[in-house]
């Protein structure tokens, strides 16, 4: 991680210090496994068309992968999100049309089963994430990378329940510690975030399955400007991310989702706002069509 405090800087030689050991640990890890003669290509598009019910706004968030399995249990690949604009009751009637706009796009490295107890219904992983600032708000803003590094472990009760909690440390790289908008709000760009996951799987039938996630991230602010809201701070966000989803083939699911944008509690955790986190929320239909 590397801490910013103030004006612009030459992040290169330390950006490629953090790749550096992001590969080192990848392929530590890697050398577990047994590597395959072959690869095989994976991938897969994933559409949500989205009701957003505080403003009665229509969008799609959509998310899509190419990528390669080198072993049964490790595979890298590259992953972009994009998402449209089909409503939206709150714009200028100018920019209120469909609208294209990209996410930052990821290099993504798994590995499943580093360890695994079949008798416990015990396993480890491990994911790696390395974002790049390929949309225009991520650039406008500094942004340079980030380095989710995600540790899961899996506990499986039964063919239909399963457990997973995990931890992702992220540093976060900005070309500068802050920003100012046009009417003069200065806001501090983040440098490192945590996030902890405890998901609930439930495999209903062979074709329907439920998952309940309860998400909790907390971010480290840098220190732009003493008058920058939440200047050199940490704040906090809890959210849950509900679906349901039908296997209609082994390459197609269709599903239901929610998730709260608004977060259950206030940024400093200090009071629960349950009520506003709920009616805040996306209802999303899921389509996943996959290699």
């Amino acid at each position: 991680m590397v801490p910013i405090h103030g004006g612009e800087m030459n992040l290169f030689p330390k950006f490629l210090t953090v790749i550096f050991w992001s590969g080192v640990l990848t392929i530590c890890l890697s050398s577990s496994v047994t590597w395959s003669n072959e690869l095989q290509a994976t991938g897969y598009l994933d559409l949500r068309p989205s009701w957003i019910t505080k403003t009665g706004g229509f969008t799609t968030e959509n998310t899509a992968e190419m990528g390669a399995r080198i072993t049964q249990d490790t595979s890298i690949s590259y992953m972009q999100g994009f998402n449209t604009n089909l409503f939206d009751p709150l714009s200028p009637e100018a920019t209120s049309g469909v609208r294209l706009e990209l996410s930052p796009g990821a290099v993504r490295t798994k590995i499943n089963n580093l360890w695994r107890d079949d008798r416990a219904g015990l396993s480890l992983s491990y994911e790696n994430r390395v974002y790049l600032p390929i949309d225009a708000a991520s650039r406008e803003r500094g942004f340079v990378t980030a380095l989710r590094n995600y540790i899961k472990l899996s506990k499986s009760f039964s063919n239909t329940l399963t457990l997973t909690l995990s931890d992702a440390v992220i540093p976060i790289i900005h070309s500068r510690s802050g920003n100012v908008s046009p009417m003069g709000l200065a806001s501090p760009n983040g440098v490192f975030e945590n996030r902890i996951q405890l998901e609930t799987d439930l495999q209903l039938t062979e074709k329907l399955s439920i998952s309940l996630p309860l998400m909790f991230h907390q971010t480290k602010l840098a220190n732009f400007r003493a008058d920058a809201i939440g200047n050199d701070s940490w704040t906090f966000y809890v959210c849950t991310s509900p679906e349901i989803d039908y296997a209609v083939s082994e390459n197609l699911t269709l599903g239901l989702a929610y998730y709260n944008i608004e977060s259950f509690f206030n940024t400093n955790l200090s009071k629960s706002q349950f009520g506003q986190a709920l009616e805040s929320g996306e209802f999303q239909f899921v389509l996943t069509a996959s290699l």
